[in-house]
This record gives C-alpha cells, structure tokens and sequence, in this order.
C-alpha cells in the first residue's frame, strides 16, 4: 500500500509541474527577436538560431 501512495504521490507531482516548465514560443516579431530567435515571417513562426 506505501508503494501504490508513494508512486501516486510522484505520479502527480510530475503531471502537476511539467507545464510550469514549459516553453511558449514568441508569437510575434518583436517577442521572438527580443529573444534573440529569427523571425519566419512565410510561416509567423520563431524559430531558433542555428
């Protein structure tokens, strides 16, 4: 029973934090060259630097 509460326990931690990690990418020219990405203006994407 200790292992079934302890594997819940670190199974919703992780379900719980993951999005406050996450990333989203600029969704305009100024946002994602003051992040120092390229602009992709045929799509309206940033994308990375290589």
């Amino acid at each position: 029973m200790k292992y079934f509460v302890s594997m819940l326990a670190i199974t919703s931690a992780l379900a719980l934090t993951g999005p406050a990690f996450a990333q989203e990418a600029p969704a305009n020219k100024a946002d994602c060259l003051a992040v120092g990405g390229i602009w992709d203006a045929q799509n309206s994407a940033c994308v990375e630097k290589e």
